[in-house]
């Protein structure tokens, strides 16, 4: 198995280590949502003579540009939606092709499968699971200067691992990779696979971008380290091997999510 940055997997992951790695030695904060006079306040709870900031007429930290409109697409059922968008359109287009075959049909069945089965273990497991255990183990502060200025008026968590990291990662990153090897082993119309590609990188582009802003703003270096690591280690990794067929002996090779067997593409 050759490793080479021309692989998204091994290109996406350095970029994102580069990038995490900088923030936690860079940012000098760590904000949180409080309450105030605007849509989006956010106040840094390592500076007790902090004033809050208001996102809604400025684009500095922690603000940045269309910060709102990412957070809208990314959470609730945007995070579910999105990351399987090329996948559906791919799925409809196929269903009208004159010749397609139950193969090419099983494969396009497997893949949105495995990508909601993914989804669905980064919420129960990486996120549910690995918070409980957080709590129990890092328990919040029972009284902090910064807590009556909260919706909740409660602290923050003593410590709590980049969960948005992780959620880009898994839902945004490591799907569109897959996904795009996928395409380029596919034999495919090439105005499809293009549209499709472009789609994809403008998917893991944005994902980059609030993992950059994520990791710069609102989260310790140990928090934004933890999540990044999770994230390669239980998602992109076995992923990465699995579009590699590394598993094939095992029953679980990438001929089930391709519409003819590797060899014979």
């Amino acid at each position: 198995m050759l490793v080479t940055w021309k692989d998204p997997f091994v290109a996406v992951n350095g970029i994102v280590a580069i990038l995490v790695i900088y923030c936690s030695i860079a940012s000098p904060w760590k904000y949180t949502r409080v309450s105030g006079p605007c849509s989006s306040n956010w106040l840094d709870v390592r500076n007790p003579n902090g004033v809050p900031v208001c996102c809604d007429d400025t684009f500095q930290p922690p603000c940045y540009i269309g910060m709102d409109e990412l957070h809208s697409v990314t959470r609730g059922q945007g995070a579910w939606i999105m990351p399987m968008v090329a996948v559906l359109i791919n799925f409809g287009l196929t269903m009208f092709l004159p010749n397609v075959t139950p193969r090419h049909m099983t494969a396009l069945y497997n893949r949105i499968g495995l990508y909601f089965v993914l989804m669905v273990y980064r919420t129960a497991i990486l996120y549910g699971a690995f918070n409980i255990v957080e709590q129990a183990i890092f328990p919040a502060e029972s009284s902090c200067w910064y807590s009556r200025l909260r919706k909740n008026k409660r602290c923050i968590n003593s410590f709590d691992h980049a969960d948005h990291i992780v959620l880009y990662m898994t839902h945004f990153l490591a799907i569109s990779c897959f996904e795009w090897k996928i395409l380029r082993r596919e034999k495919t119309h090439l105005l499809k696979r293009r549209c499709l590609s472009a789609w994809l990188l403008c998917v893991m582009f944005l994902s980059i971008y609030a993992i950059y802003h994520t990791a710069y703003s609102f989260h310790s270096r140990w928090e934004n380290l933890v999540g990044m690591v999770l994230a390669q280690i239980f998602v992109m990794l076995p992923l990465y091997l699995l579009s590699e067929n590394h598993w094939a002996t095992r029953g679980l090779g990438i001929d089930l999510f391709l519409s003819k067997p590797l060899e014979k593409l």
